[in-house]
């Protein structure tokens, strides 16, 4: 059979292009104290950032100096990345019921120049947001997002002289959702799908080649509608979705090899591995009350009385800073409530690039927000909070708390 895609290979940089990425590098490298991380600094990484970003030099300079701090305060580096998140809390902690795509670049398309990632909607939205915060869900997607990175960046190392950029093509099924869990636009879940496309779309721009959305149930086109509300026009383009039934399968498969999509899907493809099922996803558990998150047990652990909240109010555009003197071995909690969504990250060494919590854009729509920062050094650390909206003011109710008593120590 005659496969007729509807997504081809990302070309090479043009002249234009090669310009415009000698720009962005030699900006970056100027206003990066460490400079450009070595696994970031390639022409097809940097092209990724460009094209991702229409050609505007100013936001990926800015988006990429947040996501390169972000993900060194998140520990989201090195070689065994992959194998560390299944240890590492907090991602490790929610694997179970999030799951993952267990095939990493195993199924290759030569002709796209891309491989597989094959993902499953959530069946217990409703249950999910009341497992895990924001943060938690957002760190999770970050990790896994880094992964598929890391993965790209491997391969284009050693691809041969003529071929493009690598990328991804996405394989989404939709069997398991039951469509009415989905119709709330203002829904706490629908929420976090909008935080995880803004990062996908600012700190990973232009891996994905093709989204296929397979096994549509009935009034699909209501959630497709409210996805165009967060997503851009260039990523809106990625999707395709594919109609339900046999037709489905047929118009899939005029699209990607057969050998490429998985027999779940009406291809030849089976995964055997013990970690996932057939289609290469991890077998997810289902949530019950007993996985409910509970707040504000950080505190409980460390054996400490929660700080009186305070208040504070943010205007459009408004940031705000909270500077905390911390001794070597003190520990630092907090919590907050916001009565919209809030950019949130925690800095030291008097530069906001120097993060030791990453930047996240976070909403409290069910569960508050909190966390902990332990064997830090002495200096200030400051917590800062961001208004991202031009038009609406958010309300603020936040706690912090140092722990230990502590000591001087000096570099």
């Amino acid at each position: 059979m005659t496969v007729t895609p509807s997504c081809n290979a990302a070309p090479l940089p043009s002249p234009l292009e090669m310009d415009v990425i000698g720009k962005l590098r030699a900006r970056l490298r100027r206003v990066m104290v460490d400079g450009i991380p070595p696994d970031l600094d390639t022409d097809f990484n940097l092209l990724r950032w460009i094209r991702g970003h229409n050609g505007d030099v100013k936001a990926s300079m800015t988006h990429f100096r947040n996501y390169a701090a972000s993900r060194e305060a998140a520990g989201f580096v090195g070689n065994d990345l992959f194998e560390r998140l299944h240890t590492r809390s907090p991602v490790s902690q929610y694997l179970p019921h999030l799951g993952y795509c267990t095939l990493n670049d195993s199924v290759w398309s030569a002709d796209h120049n891309a491989f597989l990632f094959v993902e499953r909607a959530w069946s217990q939205p409703k249950e999910l947001i009341k497992s895990m915060k924001t943060s938690d869900y957002l760190l999770h997607c970050f990790a896994f997002s880094e992964v598929l990175l890391q993965l790209i960046l491997k391969r284009e190392k050693c691809q041969l002289a003529g071929k493009g950029p690598v990328q991804v093509i996405v394989i989404f099924d939709l069997s398991l959702i039951n469509i009415t869990d989905y119709l709330n636009p203002v829904s706490g879940y629908l929420k976090l799908w909008q935080l995880r496309a803004e990062m996908w779309q600012y700190w990973y721009p232009d891996i994905i080649q093709r989204i296929y959305v397979v096994n549509p149930p009935r009034m699909s086109g209501i959630l497709w509608k409210l996805a165009r509300l967060f997503l851009n026009e260039r990523s809106c383009r990625l999707f395709e979705v594919m109609p339900a039934g046999k037709e489905g399968v047929r118009e899939l498969l005029k699209q990607l090899p057969r050998s490429f999509v998985p027999q779940d899907f009406g291809g030849d493809f089976v995964y055997t591995g013990s970690d996932g099922d057939s289609s290469g996803c991890s077998l997810r558990k289902k949530i019950t009350t007993a996985d409910h998150y509970k707040s504000l047990q950080h505190y409980k652990r460390k054996g400490v009385r929660r700080a009186r909240p305070t208040h504070k109010e943010l205007l459009p555009a408004e940031s705000f800073h909270i500077p905390i003197f911390l001794l070597e071995g003190q520990s630092l909690c907090w919590d907050f409530l916001s009565s919209g969504e809030l950019d949130f990250h925690v800095y030291t060494n008097d530069d906001e690039f120097d993060m030791v919590f990453p930047l996240l854009r976070l909403a409290t729509s069910k569960l508050p927000e909190e966390g902990t920062l332990e064997n830090l050094v002495t200096g200030e650390y400051v917590l800062r909070f961001s208004n991202p909206s031009q038009l609406f003011t958010v309300q603020l109710d936040y706690s912090i708390t140092l722990v230990g008593e502590g000591r001087y120590s000096f570099d």
